[in-house]
């Protein structure tokens, strides 16, 4: 019995085989309106998702669904093996995932950007990102400025005055 190697090469004289892996689309083709579909897609900003479905705002939701279909079809990486296929069905599907909920569509065509982002509108991205915060009752700036104390911010969660609070009869 002829010895193992460590490159698993046959030693006992036979030629040894090319053994090429394939991953799964170097057999694949595209047409040219998939390669046309996958350029103007990957050519548009990453939240511009009227203009990546090819699409006018205020469409209807059955106009959404159709476009998302024809271009998914075409971007998909299974069926089309151009360069960037990938992304570019990531952008179609995420810019259906948008505008196919009536909820982040409305954020999306009042604020701009990704409605899913902290930062993604347009007003988020020149304001800073905790001018959201409560004021205190004198307008001095944000509500929990002061410092405060473990014990103090225990009591004020759990209602404590003294030590007892709610866990325990008051001390004596």
């Amino acid at each position: 019995m002829p010895a193992a190697t460590a490159s698993g090469a046959d030693t006992n004289g036979s030629t040894t085989r090319n053994r090429e892996h394939n991953q799964g689309n170097q057999d694949k083709k595209y047409t040219i309106e998939q390669k046309t579909a996958v350029i103007r897609v990957r050519k548009c900003s990453a939240t511009a998702f009227y203009e990546i479905l090819g699409i006018e705002k205020g469409c209807s939701d059955a106009e959404i669904k159709k476009a998302y279909r024809k271009l998914s079809l075409l971007t998909h990486p299974d069926k089309n093996a151009y360069d960037g296929a990938d992304e570019a069905f990531k952008m179609v599907s995420r810019a259906f995932q948008i505008l196919s909920d009536s909820e982040k569509k409305g954020r999306y065509d009042r604020f701009g950007g990704d409605p899913d982002s902290r930062f993604g509108s347009a007003s988020a991205s020149s304001a800073s990102p905790f001018s959201g915060f409560a004021r205190s009752p004198g307008g001095r700036g944000p509500m929990f400025d002061d410092e405060i104390s473990p014990e103090e911010l225990f009591n004020r969660f759990f209602g404590g005055g003294g030590m007892g609070g709610p866990f325990g009869g008051e001390q004596e």
